[in-house]
C-alpha cells in the first residue's frame, strides 16, 4: 500500500504469535471463560469467587492458565484492584458470545433428545405415503406439537435408495428390496384387488381367473413400484404367468393415473384396495374375484441398520409398529 510502512519486526512479531496460538495443545475451557467474565464483571477475585462458587486461589488458577493459553495478560492486579487489560476487554464479547452460544446448544440438545423439537424425514411408497402415513404422522405430531415432519412420495425403489443414502431416516414400502444395511420390518398387511370398469365383462360375472388376465388390455405401475413387484410375484405364484404374457397396454407412475385410467376403460389393473374403496363403494370400478392368485401383501417399515436413528425417528419407529394399521 503506497504510504503505509508496516515495521518488519512488529510483522515476524504477530506471526510468530499467531503461529504460536496455532500450535498450541491446550485450548480454552468453558469453565475458564465463565471464571474469566466473572473477574471482569466483578473486578475481583474474591467476589468472582463467590459467584461462580470456586474458591479464590482456584479462580486465579483458571485465569493463569487462560493467560497462559492466549500468552497474553488479561488482567492488572493491584491490591484487591483488579482491571481488565487491553487484551480482556478484546477477549469479553466474545467470551460473553461463546458462553451464549454453548448454553442455547446444551438447551437445543436436551429438546432434541426430549423428541420436543426437531425434523423427522420419511419416505413411502404410493400406498403407504398418501393412505397410511399421513393419519399416523398427525397422532404422532399431536403429542409433539413442535417438531416438523417432511414426507416424500415416491415408487419403492426410490425410497429404498433414500434411505440407504440416509436422506430418509424412514421409510415404508411395498417390498422388500435387498440392499446392504436395510432392515425390512413387516408392519401390516394390504389387501390388492383386480379392477375393472363398468360394464366390463369381468365386472359382470363377478370373478376372474388367472388365464383372463392374459387376453385382457393391462394398465400396469412403473418399474420400481412395490405394487409392480408384488403383482408380479403373484402371478407367478399362481400360474407363471408372466408380464410378457399380457397384453400391456400402458405403463403409469402413481395409483392415481392407474385408477382413473381404468375408470376411462383403458384396462384392467391390480392396485390396493385402500385406493379404490370408494370408487367400488359408488360402482365407479368393479373388483371381480381373481381366483387362485393370493393378492395379499406386507408393507415395510424400513431403516438403515448401520447409522444410529435420530432420537425422534427412533420415537416414530415405535410409535408405528404399536398402531393397528390392518
Amino acid at each position: 500500500m503506497p504510504g503505509a510502512h508496516f515495521p518488519h519486526n512488529s510483522i515476524g512479531k504477530d506471526a510468530g504469535r499467531t503461529h504460536a496460538l496455532a500450535g498450541r495443545k491446550n485450548m480454552i475451557e468453558i469453565r475458564q471463560l465463565q471464571v474469566f467474565l466473572a473477574v471482569w464483571e466483578n473486578r475481583s477475585f474474591s467476589r468472582a469467587a463467590h459467584e461462580v462458587h470456586l474458591t479464590q486461589p482456584t479462580v486465579s488458577g483458571h485465569i493463569r492458565v487462560l493467560e497462559e493459553t492466549l500468552d497474553v495478560r488479561l488482567f492488572d492486579r493491584s491490591g484487591k484492584d483488579v482491571t481488565p487489560t487491553n487484551a480482556g476487554e478484546v477477549l469479553y464479547p466474545f467470551a460473553r458470545q461463546i458462553l451464549r452460544l454453548n448454553l442455547q446448544a446444551e438447551q437445543e440438545i436436551v429438546m432434541f433428545l426430549g423428541q420436543e423439537k426437531g425434523s423427522l424425514d420419511l419416505g413411502g411408497s404410493n400406498i403407504p405415503g398418501q393412505y397410511i402415513l399421513p393419519s399416523v404422522i398427525g397422532r404422532f405430531k399431536a403429542e409433539r406439537p413442535n417438531i416438523k415432519v417432511m414426507l416424500r412420495i415416491a415408487d419403492t425403489a426410490a425410497i429404498v435408495a433414500a434411505v440407504a443414502n440416509g436422506e430418509q431416516e424412514l421409510g415404508m414400502v411395498g417390498a422388500v428390496v435387498r440392499k446392504k444395511g436395510l432392515s425390512f420390518k413387516p408392519c401390516f398387511h394390504d389387501d390388492m384387488v383386480l379392477i375393472v370398469p363398468p360394464g366390463h365383462r369381468l365386472a359382470d360375472c363377478g370373478q376372474a381367473s388367472i388365464e383372463d388376465l392374459a387376453s385382457e388390455p393391462f394398465v400396469l405401475r412403473e418399474k420400481g413400484s412395490g405394487t409392480r413387484l408384488a403383482t408380479e410375484r403373484a402371478m407367478q405364484a399362481a400360474g407363471n404367468l408372466q408380464f410378457s404374457d399380457l397384453q400391456i397396454v400402458a405403463e403409469m407412475g402413481s395409483t392415481e393415473a392407474i385408477r382413473q385410467a381404468v375408470r376411462a376403460g383403458l384396462g384392467c389393473s391390480i392396485i390396493s384396495l385402500r385406493a379404490v374403496t370408494d370408487d367400488l363403494e359408488h360402482g365407479l370400478l368393479h373388483a371381480p374375484v381373481l381366483q387362485g392368485v393370493q393378492l395379499k401383501r406386507q408393507f415395510y417399515l424400513i431403516w438403515h441398520n448401520q447409522r444410529t436413528l435420530s432420537p425422534l425417528a427412533h420415537a416414530f419407529r415405535n410409535f408405528l409398529l404399536s398402531e393397528d394399521l390392518s
